[in-house]
């Protein structure tokens, strides 16, 4: 393990007192319209309302630059580092003011934040509602593999996810790139998308192949819900070219992509961005955001999402398929698992797929009873119709 450290012994941030430089982005609620007037930004201009290649408020000035720990109370207690993990490249847990990476790498957010609970129950989240926190570009954060991971929890405010003009159909969460309908510039490398009306996530990037509003995405099968903090990753793997989807520490979507995803210039957007803030009106809070260089391991994810699932093993279930018939239900497991049984269900099955948002109400659940008895036996015991010809297909560990 690597460490990082250094000791900040007065206010560390260049001009953040009396600063209103700072809130620029996050606070003076700045259209899409503005930033997309003219033809496209360009020179000092992107500089400026974009920040590339620059802080818009300076990088942290110390009083004391330290090498090694710091011993108090006679020696009866250190303040050390955090250690840091191979390939990380920016962490933000939003405990301080001003988003500081304490990855050591020095990748600080430039904007003020807005602080919320966390879902540990101590330090800060970071709270967005028609705000973003800015990451400067950097040479670190441009990646050909690379891994997103983060906490996030929707609040419901009461308005119907459905009401018209609630939101963008697709609000940003992550991007880092541009997305500017009226000049036709896209990047994304990557973006991670949320759609406030169906609950679906859509992780995406822009590649060689396909450089268009799009780039080359996938949608996910599970769904953020209100009031519950939910772990989210988003793994890129360039070797075996595939972008992975993980929710609760559970892989729910793959893209194999058919391109090489094209980096860029443009900053690091979180919880947001200018060009569609105005028209995404909910409210999130996000925290211990981590950006690693690598594709990090699955079982990695597992441990670091393992409170999501309340003691449940996050490779207990895997999704089958979502719709199905009883038949296509069946064929949906891999030899390694099955059905989940009426038991399998109710000592985990059910809350996995309660917490991915794969079950909701109303849904038909098959079990391994249907598969091996028919679907007509269960329909008669249970009463149902015709019309419950399909349902959820979840897969539990072990073979038929």
């Amino acid at each position: 393990m690597q460490t990082a450290f250094i000791v900040t012994l007065c206010a560390a941030w260049l001009g953040i007192a009396g600063s209103s430089k700072l809130g620029l982005f996050a606070r003076s609620r700045i259209s899409s319209e503005q930033f997309a007037s003219g033809s496209s930004l360009m020179g000092g201009q992107a500089e400026q309302l974009l920040g590339l290649g620059t802080s818009l408020v300076g990088s942290p000035q110390c009083d004391s630059d330290l090498s090694g720990s710091i011993c108090y109370a006679g020696q009866q207690h250190a303040l050390m580092a955090n250690a840091v993990p191979p390939g990380l490249v920016g962490h933000w847990d939003f405990n301080s003011d001003v988003p500081m990476d304490s990855s050591g790498n020095g990748n600080h957010g430039v904007t003020e934040l807005v602080h919320g609970p966390s879902p540990a129950g101590s330090g800060h989240s970071a709270a967005f509602t028609k705000t973003f926190m800015m990451v400067p570009n950097s040479a670190q954060l441009k990646l050909t593999d690379f891994t997103y991971s983060f906490w996030i929890y929707l609040m419901d405010d009461g308005t119907p996810a459905s009401a018209t003009g609630r939101s963008a159909t697709w609000c940003p969460l992550i991007r880092k790139g541009v997305h500017m309908v009226e000049t036709e510039q896209f990047a994304a490398a990557p973006a991670l998308l949320f759609n406030h009306r169906t609950g679906t996530l859509r992780a995406e990037i822009t590649t060689s192949y396909k450089g268009t509003e799009d780039g080359e995405y996938v949608d996910s099968n599970a769904r953020l819900l209100a009031n519950r903090w939910v772990h989210i990753a988003m793994v890129h793997h360039s070797a075996n070219p595939s972008l992975l989807l993980y929710v609760n520490g559970i892989l729910d979507a793959v893209l194999k992509t058919q391109g090489t995803m094209v980096n860029n210039d443009y900053p690091l957007y979180v919880g947001g961005d200018p060009f569609s803030m105005a028209q995404c009106g909910f409210t999130v809070y996000m925290d211990e955001l981590r950006v690693y260089s690598h594709a990090v391991p699955p079982h990695h994810l597992q441990a670091e999402a393992a409170p999501a699932l309340g003691g449940t093993d996050p490779s207990y279930v895997r999704l089958g398929c979502l719709k199905c018939s009883l038949q296509d239900a069946a064929k949906s497991c891999p030899a390694n698992r099955h059905i989940c049984t009426s038991m399998e269900l109710h000592t985990g099955g059910f809350q996995v797929a309660r917490s991915l948002g794969w079950l909701a109400a109303g849904t038909h659940v098959w079990t391994h009873a249907a598969v091996t008895k028919g679907a007509d036996a269960e329909m008669g015991a249970q009463g149902k119709t015709a019309e419950s010809s399909s349902g959820l297909g979840l897969c539990c560990e072990g073979p038929a």
